[in-house]
């Protein structure tokens, strides 16, 4: 007696069992794809509202011909105070390339020169951050140059100037 007793309960927990998976199935799976639905729409939304305000180059390419080199001063500025407490200094040389058959080149070209001042305020703003140590990281190295021609770009409001070239040496 005690064993079909103990099967007919088995019995009732696998139906009961079999009840909740079958409302699980139906309901809240259904739910939570609707729920993940929702939250990409979302996160669709807020990346369109994080890309740069400015104008994008239609392809962002353009060929070596159409470009020119603008040379900046050598800059010499002190580096934040690293571990071993000595000051340090950097000797930068940066260059500028700007595409010639951008939209805004002829409009813009002529002020470059006339903001070579912020222009060069701008680098040693980004290099005063970081002490002697910090710049030896490829990766900072690189995210270095992206924020000075991200900065120089917001300056003119234009991406014309497309790439920033930055060596320094560190004393």
């Amino acid at each position: 007696m005690k064993k079909n007793m103990l099967a007919v309960l088995i019995l009732v927990v696998c139906i009961v069992n079999l009840t909740l998976v079958g409302y699980t199935v139906f309901t809240v799976v259904p739910n939570a794809q609707r729920t993940d639905e929702l939250i990409t729409k979302i996160m669709q939304i807020i990346d369109l509202e994080l890309e740069s305000p400015l104008p994008k180059d239609i392809n962002n390419t353009y060929n070596i011909e159409d470009v020119e080199k603008y040379s900046l001063d050598e800059i010499t500025t002190n580096l934040h105070t690293g571990s071993d407490g000595k000051a340090h200094f950097a000797k930068i040389s940066a260059s500028l390339t700007i595409n010639k058959t951008h939209e805004d080149y002829e409009r813009l070209n002529p002020s470059v020169d006339k903001m070579k001042p912020d222009i060069q305020s701008i680098i040693i703003s980004n290099f005063q951050k970081y002490t002697n140590d910090d710049l030896n990281d490829v990766e900072l190295q690189q995210s270095i140059k992206e924020k000075i021609l991200q900065d120089i770009q917001s300056l003119f409001n234009s991406r014309f100037i497309v790439d920033c070239t930055v060596t320094y040496l560190i004393s």
